[in-house]
């Protein structure tokens, strides 16, 4: 798992479209709950890790199911599995398995969210419940990824 993220100085990187859409304090306050890894075999992969996993709800907005783990060091990961012919499955065909994007905690509100994405003159799409709670994908990118999936802050952060 020690690929680099793909694009990953591209335009349309995670890192590259959050500093369009938000300003962030300081460099290192982009909160990212899970990088995604995509697969076809999900079972393959968190059994090649040998990490405890947890099965978390499906990811409406890019069709698969999700596994998480958590490596002692670097960011959590998420494994997705295509259950539709959606944009993780659009990634697979087009690059095989591998890092796929992230889900990234939203620092504002979700009307905040669409007036930031408006200003950047990105898109986004509907909103969804997902594997890290309600969520939107930025479009705009390539269907193929990388995918950046904003989560709302959950109630109770306040500080944090």
């Amino acid at each position: 798992m020690n690929e680099e993220l793909r694009a990953d100085g591209g335009s349309h990187s995670p890192a590259r479209i959050c500093e369009r859409l938000f300003v962030y304090p300081r460099p290192d306050a982009r909160r990212v709950l899970a990088v995604i890894w995509a697969t076809v075999d999900r079972d393959r992969v968190v059994a090649d890790l040998r990490l405890p996993v947890e099965f978390l709800a499906d990811d409406r907005l890019l069709g698969a199911s999700v596994a998480l783990v958590r490596p002692e060091d670097g960011d959590p990961i998420a494994i997705l599995e295509p259950l539709t012919e959606g944009r993780l499955a659009a990634t697979l065909s087009r690059h095989g398995e591998g890092l796929a994007g992230e889900y990234v905690e939203a620092p504002v509100g979700p009307d905040s969210v669409t007036a930031a994405a408006a200003t950047a003159g990105l898109d986004i799409g509907r909103s969804a419940d997902g594997p890290f709670g309600r969520s939107v994908i930025v479009l705009g990118g390539p269907v193929d990824g990388p995918h950046l999936v904003l989560v709302e802050r959950p109630a109770g952060t306040i500080g944090r």
